[in-house]
């Protein structure tokens, strides 16, 4: 028999405490480390982000302004008895000048392009711009919703990396872009940082227009008259296929009909060559759409344009735009504004 003194006994649980809590500590203490830089990088990286706003790529500047100060801020009057906002792309970016367009459709008529660069959703913006108190008459619509049936749920949330990603570290790219700014413009820095600044206020100052001049590598900013690619389908008409069902056009028409507004495609700019001239309207598509009385199809599905109206590929020049905002006007006349 082996005999244990009270003393000895009691010191055994107080030993193990002991090494339970040394292992504890052996990885609390790391972890804790760890969380700590990690924040502190964290809020050194979104600090330089926020404060360095102009080394973004130019589509996230010019996106960010119409999210953060356009939309936000008071775009009609109580003069304004057609409010027009004009949805799309870096095409509907590019071609459609509200100024013009509001000059050439007369007063008590003020437009606005809130055209995405790298963006094909439509609710965003619109409903930033509906919860700021600007609300539409008409919207337009250069790009057809999205074939979705379901509005996201948890699942596709936590599929969706790079909404995640952008959603925890904003600044994922800022040492990248920071480093390609201070390159490419390591002799004119401080100029560098001005036309940033002086670009973005120009889009505001013309109500969403904006001119990619990044993208342009031709003389004048016009591409060559007898200009193509080898992807161009001459022969080939791109009919712009609008889903019957989605959720994005059951939000829009709810929208629709609790602010009152009308919802109108417009015709796509392309490029002469680029694909066969488009039938001048759709009767077919007319009917899938006029269940709702809100929603039209105005015009063709695109107009064409010569080479020379675009600065590169796919985008408008300034004489394209105001070519393309012309025909728009004439469109609008004739079949929503009349």
């Amino acid at each position: 028999m082996v005999y244990t003194s009270p003393s000895s006994s009691a010191a055994l649980p107080t030993i193990e405490r002991e090494r339970s809590m040394a292992a504890a500590n052996r990885w609390q203490r790391p972890v804790a480390e760890f969380a700590f830089l990690f924040a502190a990088v964290w809020v050194v990286f979104y600090g330089a982000y926020t404060l360095l706003p102009f080394t973004r790529p130019g589509s996230v500047v010019i996106a960010d302004a119409k999210f953060d100060v356009m939309v936000k801020g008071q775009m009609f009057g109580p003069q304004d008895r057609y409010r027009v906002m004009a949805f799309g792309h870096s095409k509907a970016l590019t071609s459609m000048r509200p100024r013009e367009l509001d000059a050439a459709m007369g007063p008590e008529f003020r437009s606005y392009n809130l055209g995405l660069p790298g963006e094909v959703r439509i609710l965003p913006i619109l409903e930033a711009a509906l919860e700021g108190g600007n609300v539409p008459t008409h919207v337009l619509l250069m790009l057809p919703w999205d074939g979705k049936p379901n509005q996201p749920g948890l699942m596709d949330l936590l599929r969706d990396d790079p909404a995640i990603a952008k959603t925890l570290l904003p600044f994922r790219t800022f040492p990248r872009d920071a480093t390609l700014f201070l390159f490419e413009n390591r002799n004119r820095l401080a100029e560098a940082v001005h036309d940033v600044d002086v670009q973005r206020n120009s889009m505001l100052e013309e109500r969403g227009w904006f001119f990619i001049k990044s993208q342009s590598h031709f003389r004048n900013d016009r591409l060559p008259d007898d200009y193509a690619l080898p992807s161009d389908r001459p022969n080939r008409i791109e009919e712009r296929k609008i889903p019957e069902k989605s959720f994005t056009r059951t939000r829009l028409e709810q929208l629709a009909t609790k602010y009152g507004f009308e919802i109108i495609f417009i015709p796509l700019p392309y490029r002469n060559g680029e694909f066969k001239s488009a039938p001048v309207a759709d009767n077919a598509r007319l009917a899938t759409l006029s269940e709702h009385p809100r929603i039209r199809v105005l015009g063709p599905d695109y107009f064409n344009y010569p080479p020379a109206f675009f600065a590169d590929p796919h985008h408008m020049n300034l004489q394209g735009a105001l070519a393309y905002t012309a025909d728009l006007a004439r469109l609008l006349k004739s079949g929503a504004f009349d």
